[in-house]
């Protein structure tokens, strides 16, 4: 199994294509912006937070890919989208080649 880091991540066509269209649903609904900004914000904070409580590079490097991907479900719908995003995320991380550990 391949490694993937966030580097790769974020040069995801898929993922960022559901990143994309989750931000115009909630734009429609009236929300503010979950765009690629947003969902960098997010990864890099939580980077920051594991970073400064002493977690292991693995750790960082997973919550990096976390947030970033965190809102992805928003493509489907804004109710419930952790769970859709969940099921969009284990698919896209298993043809990318992450491993399940």
């Amino acid at each position: 199994m391949a490694q993937i880091l966030y580097k790769d991540i974020i040069k995801n066509k898929e993922i960022n294509e559901f990143i994309k269209k989750g931000d115009a649903n909630l734009a429609t609904l009236g929300y503010t912006e979950h765009s690629k900004t947003h969902c960098t914000l997010v990864a890099e904070r939580a980077a920051y937070l594991l970073e400064k409580f002493g977690h292991a590079d693995a750790e960082i490097e997973l919550a990096k890919i976390a947030g970033y991907m965190h809102d992805i479900g928003n493509t489907i719908n804004r109710v419930d989208h952790a769970h859709s995003g969940a099921i969009l995320a284990y698919e896209i991380l298993k043809n990318m080649g992450m491993s399940l550990e």
